[in-house]
């Protein structure tokens, strides 16, 4: 019969309570419970502190507790078949000390790349297999960014998922706003941090019963925030001189951009086979990248004139935004605008005022469209080719309130043509006497 009692193996201020348990009569187990106690107030006969103080009574009664959950497990085991080993008694003492072992994807940022690597295999807004190029992108700079954290703060201690709550989220989202980070990457950070944890728990790693508290933020940005080209700006860009192929090149894509309102991704993804006719009629049809959506974009006069000039070839995005910003120096736009830059590689982007054209990426083509069409294509035509959701989201997006749209359909109202009056028919009364 296995019997289970706890013993002091030295006498000190400091004394290791052990457990010995006896399984069988060649299998004694030694371990630790880490605990400890004054050996001159260890009670051998009772196994436990002849102390009555507070700390003494919480001391028995872990001792007691532990010896109950040991003795359970040992008889689970038994039903299970399980090898008692010195290493199956430590697991049980850290087991009932919470201190249970940490495996490889209990690590934050281990589990963080197990995310990244399953990409392939989740399914994705447009609930279709596999995670997109930007969202992978955008979980390898989060876990550099939570490397960096454990760093600075951890001192190069790793973060455990189990220790992920709403108290560690506040502070990391405190030392991103120290480190300069716009809300909008402190957002997509907090959203990153709730969906690998929410990730972990389907797969039985140990999360904290917080994380579904965990709640992202998000920037909302003033209508003069907005960057977006107008289309005076725009002819400053078209009459630009330009020298060099590489900008040419770029311009193209930056005023067809403007003329279609695409994501860059999808506006430097199409080719001639993009281009059909309908009724006579030229549209650009694709296949949006981030909501799978099909959509069809009349040609305007304007991109017809780029097109037919001939298509522009491709580039990179990264080369795009780059070419973009000289393209528009050269065109002088200089107006001081309120933007974000990369003041130095690795460190967060900088907001401040700068020279329009310094402020200029991919996203000022679709939000210009969205933006000096408002108001002269009907919303749910421009909704529908710029992706957008709902009319909320998209006045936000171009800096509109629902004002904006009541004004506007009080504008339309105003130039129809008012009705002509129906002729009224009036009974005149015979006064001709008989």
């Amino acid at each position: 019969m296995a019997t289970l009692k706890f013993v002091l193996r030295n006498e000190s201020e400091n004394s290791n309570i052990y457990v010995r348990y006896s399984i069988e009569r060649n299998k004694l187990l030694w371990r630790k419970t880490g605990f400890i106690i004054d050996s001159k107030f260890w009670d051998i006969k009772k196994e436990s502190s002849r102390l009555k103080n507070e700390d003494s009574k919480k001391l028995n009664r872990n001792l007691r507790d532990l010896k109950i959950f040991i003795e359970n497990s040992y008889n689970d085991g038994i039903n299970s078949g399980i090898d008692f080993t010195g290493e199956w008694l430590q697991l049980q003492i850290d087991l009932f000390n919470k201190k249970v072992p940490i495996l490889e994807l209990d690590i934050l940022t281990s589990y963080i790349q197990k995310y990244i690597d399953d990409a392939p295999y989740k399914q994705n807004s447009k609930k279709e297999l596999g995670l997109s190029k930007g969202r992978i992108q955008n979980l390898k700079l989060f876990k550099n960014t939570i490397l960096k954290y454990e760093t600075e703060i951890y001192k190069g201690k790793k973060i455990i998922v189990r220790d992920v709550n709403l108290k560690f989220v506040e502070q990391y989202k405190i030392w991103l706003f120290n480190q300069g980070y716009s809300i909008n990457y402190v957002g997509k950070n907090i959203a990153n941090i709730r969906a690998v944890c929410r990730d972990a728990l389907k797969n039985d790693i140990e999360t904290s019963p917080q994380i579904k508290n965990i709640i992202s933020i998000s920037e909302s940005r003033e209508p003069q925030d907005i960057i977006f080209l107008n289309e005076d700006e725009q002819e400053q860009i078209a009459s630009a001189i330009l020298i060099r192929e590489s900008l040419i090149n770029a311009r193209k894509w930056l005023l067809l951009g403007c003329l279609i309102g695409q994501r860059g991704g999808d506006l430097l993804g199409i080719t001639e086979e993009n281009i059909k006719e309908i009724n006579g009629k030229k549209i650009i049809e694709l296949k949006q990248q981030k909501t799978g959506k099909l959509v069809a974009i009349p040609l305007l006069p304007k991109a017809q004139e780029i097109i037919e000039c001939g298509m522009p070839y491709k580039i990179s995005l990264v080369r795009f935004n780059e070419y973009i910003k000289d393209v528009c120096k050269i065109a002088e736009l200089n107006t001081p605008t309120k933007g974000r830059i990369k003041i130095k590689q690795g460190k967060p982007n900088v907001d401040d005022i700068y020279p329009k054209h310094e402020v200029i990426s991919s996203h000022v083509c679709r939000r210009s469209f969205a933006t000096n069409f408002y108001g002269r294509i009907p919303t749910p035509i421009l909704m529908n080719i710029t992706a957008h959701g709902t009319e909320r989201v998209f006045l936000k997006y171009i800096g509109k309130t629902t004002y904006d749209n009541a004004y506007q359909m009080l504008d339309y109202f105003s130039k129809l043509e008012p009705r002509v009056k129906a002729p009224v028919m009036e009974v005149i009364r015979n006064t001709n006497e008989k």
